[in-house]
């Protein structure tokens, strides 16, 4: 589309703007200079105008003819039928409606957002969805065709059966249909989408004139008319765009399977917002009556009239997320995001003003009887909760194109339950208008809670340097030009082409890099054929001072520890190779594995491993501070584990460069308490993490907690356990006190909801181990100690 639009900018540039008769050698040539500068600033204003603007009318109109066919549709059976006819035809449509949100959420979402990384090549990847979405319609033909034998075995209505076997022959015309939508959206060639609904309208609409005017309408056959509308252009689509597919059938399967990790929580997350926006619909027979709900749902009728502009939006939000983040990954993505939501927003807000003008006069058009009069109040409430929904929609769509899924279903789950809650107080209180804004104080909390789950995860993977505090951060001094600078000082002489470099991971305070050479059999220094670069950020202006450190204790613990077999797990260290001071960088060796965090987030880690390792890290970390030695940053995130080949790796080793601990440690307190400390310190304060996966979260707690317990169970006394719990619980509230500073900005009230959520998880866990610790000291017959506590201990 770009360079379509480039050649048009060039023919107009270059058309005459005077008329024939004058000549150009009768303008002076500075007023030709200034009418051709002109001329130009008009094209470019025109063509980013076409760019921004453009796919979104499009994308309107496309909405408008789907729309307005439905509703034309509705319109014609409701008119030239009985309302039984139209009930049915109702219910059909409604089932197929269904069967196109599944193909959505499973299929065509996982598509578009997996495009740009795809299995084999994209006409492969194409060409696996199409089969998908074929192996989805033969399924859902099968479950109608059982449904039908079903109500036939129990003699059911012969108007429904008609339909519901209408229904199995329609449905693969309509997926299809509906899959050629959205792969040709997926690429964001809208004006295609266009031409292939309209076509489908036009075959309809005549369709259905035809049977009205000769007297055949029905449910069944308004049901085979779409069906017919459907295949004609659906099929002529497929056959033109036959070069974008290619099937291979030894995909299919890690296709299905790589669909499947993402589209069942897009489809739990599509669930869940059905489940906020009917629950209205459920509570209101119970809380007034059925008069209120079928007034509720005229004023949501008109209020949802927006309905084909969001929907329009929406169509071209998710593949222009997927674009931002492949060209400019968290930072980029951000910023398109709160364009769309602006943009988005200003066009509802244009609507809400509509709505609160004429939204009461419409409503008395459409709706006949005083029982819709005098609800313009409700219909506005309910229209500014429309747009809160779609400025809300933005950031879901934006954690779908990072693939981030869980938080939007978390947070949706949140909202439907405030929905809910809120819906049912304000109901009983004060009526239908206390139940719109109820509607309203649901919709912008899930907005809200969608927009702060999307910031945060934003921000954890791709926080944005400011160029103006590091002008490092631009140009050449990208973290890729940063890291060949480091490898130029570690080996000398060798060709930049020849280095792959790919990002292993990202933190607050560095970025982790894996270098290797382009082949796999020559070293990048000496003998290591790759080695890791951790990149600190320098906006955040890193101590060198912290990277010795870290270079040492790492070189302390890959001496007393690499190599060892304990507890039946090959120890790996990484050997500290060389500090680069500019830029600021620790480059070692590479060890395998998988973070702890990782294991336990996926939950595929094996429970009798999950039991065991906490007693392996411990066997393990004692050799090494029975030296007197410390980690300084032992997390679940720099413990690696690799199950198959019984492999344990810690990385990572020296202080946080937020360390609030002094010095003299030492002399203060011993080093496991320390290293338990950040442990049970990192998930005590994962407070947004329990929101958006709770049971993730759960699981790590309860691995931490494990190893404190595994350590204290290599203490003899109850009085040296206490101690040591005692010690491990200052540790961690030393760190949960830093949290307090800046307490007056956002992330400083966000810090004391961690300081105070950490502390009482801290406090409840020590308990619990100091509870554990007397019961095993009980068990190991240590009476003498157990008499000091309590008359129990005397009497046994």
């Amino acid at each position: 589309m770009k360079s379509g639009l480039t050649i048009k900018a060039r023919g107009l540039a270059q058309s005459p703007v005077f008329p024939p008769a004058q000549k150009r050698g009768d303008v002076p040539a500075n007023v030709r200079a200034t009418q051709g500068q002109t001329r130009r600033t008009w094209v470019r204003l025109l063509r980013t105008a076409w760019v921004s603007w453009g796919t979104h009318v499009f994308a309107a109109l496309d909405q408008a003819v789907v729309s307005g066919t439905a509703f034309l549709t509705t319109v014609l059976v409701g008119r030239c039928t009985f309302p039984s006819e139209l009930g049915t035809y109702s219910i059909g449509f409604s089932l197929l409606a269904s069967l196109l949100a599944f193909q959505d959420s499973l299929i065509l979402l996982p598509y578009t957002i997996q495009r740009h990384r795809p299995l084999g090549t994209p006409a492969e990847h194409a060409g696996s969805s199409l089969m998908q979405s074929g192996l989805l319609s033969a399924l859902a033909m099968v479950i109608v065709v059982a449904t039908a034998l079903g109500l036939s075995a129990h003699d059911a209505e012969p108007k429904l059966m008609a339909m519901i076997w209408a229904m199995a022959a329609v449905v693969p015309f309509a997926l299809l249909r509906d899959f050629g939508r959205g792969f040709v959206f997926a690429r964001l060639d809208v004006a295609k989408a266009l031409i292939l609904d309209i076509a489908v309208a036009a075959t309809q609409l005549g369709a259905l004139g035809w049977l009205g005017s000769t007297g055949r309408m029905s449910a069944t056959n308004a049901c085979l008319a779409l069906g017919a509308a459907c295949a004609l252009p659906s099929m002529a689509w497929l056959y033109l765009a036959r070069a974008d597919f290619a099937i291979q059938a030894n995909q299919m399967r890690e296709a299905i399977k790589q669909s499947w990790g993402l589209g069942k929580w897009l489809c739990a997350g599509q669930i869940t917002v059905s489940v906020q926006g009917y629950a209205t619909y459920w509570l209101l027979p119970l809380l007034l009556d059925l008069a209120a709900t079928g007034i509720f749902a005229a004023c949501m009728s008109i209020a949802s009239l927006a309905n084909p502009l969001v929907s329009a939006f929406r169509s071209t939000l998710t593949p222009r997320a997927v674009a931002a983040f492949k060209e400019g990954g968290g930072a980029n993505l951000r910023r398109q995001a709160i364009r769309d939501s602006l943009l988005l927003g200003a066009a509802m807000t244009l609507f809400c003003v509509v709505v609160m003008l004429g939204g009461e006069r419409l409503m008395g058009l459409l709706f006949h009887g005083q029982e819709y009069a005098g609800h313009g109040h409700v219909i506005t409430v309910l229209a500014v909760a429309a747009m809160v929904s779609a400025v809300g929609s933005t950031a879901s769509n934006a954690l779908a194109s990072m693939e981030r899924p869980r938080p939007i279903v978390w947070v949706a789950l949140v909202g439907a339950v405030l929905t809910v809650v809120l819906v049912w107080f304000s109901a009983l209180a004060w009526g239908l208008v206390g139940t719109a804004y109820g509607f309203l104080a649901g919709s912008a909390a899930g907005a809200v809670a969608r927009w702060f789950a999307f910031l945060m995860v934003v921000s954890r993977y791709d926080r944005e340097p400011n160029p103006a505090a590091d002008p490092s951060s631009m140009g050449m001094d990208s973290d890729r030009a940063a890291v060949i600078r480091v490898i130029q000082q570690l080996a000398p002489g060798c060709k930049t082409n020849d280095w792959v470099i790919e990002q292993l991971a990202g933190g607050v305070e560095a970025n982790i890099y894996r270098v290797r050479c382009s082949d796999h059999h020559l070293p990048v220094w000496q003998d290591y054929r790759s080695v890791v670069i951790k990149l600190y950020k320098p906006w955040l202006s890193p101590d060198v001072k912290l990277v010795r450190g870290a270079f040492e204790s790492l070189s302390w613990l890959y001496a007393a520890l690499d190599g060892s077999t304990i507890n039946g797990w090959k120890i790996s260290i990484p050997a500290p190779l060389y500090i680069c001071e500019s830029p600021l960088a620790l480059v070692t060796s590479m060890v395998t594995g998988k973070p702890l965090s990782s294991w336990l987030d996926h939950g595929n880690m094996p429970p009798e491993v999950f039991q065991s390792l906490p007693h392996a890290i411990i066997a393990a970390m004692n050799r090494f501070w029975s030296n007197g030695l410390l980690h300084g940053d032992l997390t679940l995130d720099n413990i690696l584990c690799d199950v198959g080949a019984r492999n344990l790796s810690f990385v990572d080793a020296g202080m946080r460069r937020t360390c609030p601990f002094d010095d003299d440690l030492g002399s203060r307190w011993e080093p496991p308490s320390h290293d338990l400390a950040h442990m049970l310190y990192d998930t005590a304060v994962s407070v947004l993490s329990t929101i958006v996966s709770p049971v993730a979260c759960f699981r790590r707690r309860m691995f931490a907690e494990g190893v404190v317990r595994a350590f204290v169970e290599t203490i003899g006394s109850l009085e040296a356990r206490r101690s040591q719990l005692e010690e491990i619980r200052a540790c961690a509230r030393l760190h949960l006190m830093d949290l307090h500073r800046g307490s007056w900005s956002l992330r400083g009230l966000y810090h004391v909801l961690q300081r105070q959520i950490g502390s009482r998880r801290i406090d409840r866990l020590i308990a619990g181990l100091r509870t554990s610790a007397q019961e095993g000291t009980e068990r190991t017959g240590d009476h003498a100690a157990l008499g000091q506590l309590s008359p129990v201990g005397d009497r046994e």
